[in-house]
């Protein structure tokens, strides 16, 4: 099953994503990835994390401050999505969230998204202002769903269904 989540920020990617992750684990699917979370400090926001499945790992991913490179207002930290990448285990299963312009500042992620569509099962989430090529790639290779306030608890059944465990 290939299946990619894009919708505008804010609206639950990475909490779909969480909760799908969590009903996969109650059923011992073997499942393998990251998701990326919001770092936030006195109600601002002040960066990112990769957070690893399976394991109690976190690696920054971008925060604000100085130094290159930038996306906005943030310093990402590429030998950090290389590391997660390394720390991706053999699944059924692969999530990844998220395929934006952090991550694919890094081209050993750009890399292993193209050989993820060609080869594997996987549940991504993609930004919608990523580079156009990538966003062909996975819309051609996936089945897409996008995400908004109001179908939240849908899609999080359908891709259960999807998955054959619903």
């Amino acid at each position: 099953m290939k299946i990619a989540i894009t919708g505008k920020p804010g609206t639950g990617k990475t909490t779909l994503i969480k909760r799908i992750f969590s009903e996969l684990s109650s059923r011992n699917v073997s499942v393998s990835g990251f998701y990326t979370e919001e770092l936030r400090e006195k109600g601002q926001r002040i960066g990112f994390d990769i957070v690893m499945l399976n394991k109690e790992v976190r690696l920054p991913l971008a925060r604000k401050e100085m130094g290159k490179p930038r996306i906005g207002k943030y310093r990402v930290f590429i030998e950090n999505i290389e590391k997660a990448l390394k720390l991706i285990k053999p699944a059924d299963l692969y999530i990844i969230d998220e395929v934006g312009k952090m991550e694919l500042l890094s081209p050993s992620f750009k890399s292993y998204i193209l050989n993820l569509l060609e080869e594997k099962n996987y549940i991504i989430t993609y930004g919608l202002g990523i580079d156009e090529n990538i966003r062909k790639s996975i819309e051609e290779k996936s089945r897409v769903f996008v995400l908004n306030s109001e179908n939240r608890e849908y899609l999080f059944n359908e891709i259960l269904l999807r998955l054959n465990i619903g």
